[in-house]
């Protein structure tokens, strides 16, 4: 009988024990202030890594754009859309004919779209290739049958 009662009283024990530690689990799970708590102050720290990183990012994507504004700056076009006088030397490698012209050329996005003749006539993208202009106003534009024209913007 005495085991019985011993063995009664180990388990009623273990009972208590295991209901007890149950109870503050079911407490601390429960207890909706302690959960928002909890839940905030992982928020916060969350919302401070982001802008922290934000931060960095801003400072890096400032540090390249302006970076990339001096680029920019440095070869950017010197010369307005619009008609210009140019210096053209003219070359045609299958005839071997080759002249100098003082002519108007159009200029749009830095590049020689447009040859114009006195007379009212013009060489565009359908006889021509865009020629690039470079700092000086100088461009090479390739035409139709082996004509060449190396052109400089006089103003």
């Amino acid at each position: 009988m005495l085991q019985k009662l011993q063995f009664f009283l180990l388990a009623v024990s273990i009972f208590t024990f295991c209901a007890c530690d149950s109870n503050n689990e079911k407490e601390n799970s429960s207890n909706p202030e302690t959960n928002i708590n909890d839940i905030n102050s992982e928020l916060s720290n969350k919302n401070n890594n982001i802008n922290n990183e934000s931060i960095d990012n801003d400072e890096y994507v400032d540090d390249n754009l302006s970076e990339k504004n001096t680029d920019e700056d440095d070869s950017a076009c010197k010369f307005e859309d619009g008609t210009h006088t140019a210096t053209i030397d003219y070359s045609n490698s299958d005839t071997g004919y080759s002249a100098t012209y003082t002519l108007d050329v159009e200029v749009q996005d830095c590049q020689i779209i447009q040859i114009i003749f006195p007379n009212d006539g013009y060489l565009d993208n359908d006889r021509i290739s865009n020629g690039e202009l470079d700092e000086d106003g100088n461009a090479n534009v390739d035409g139709d049958n082996g004509k060449s024209y190396e052109i400089h913007i006089d103003n």
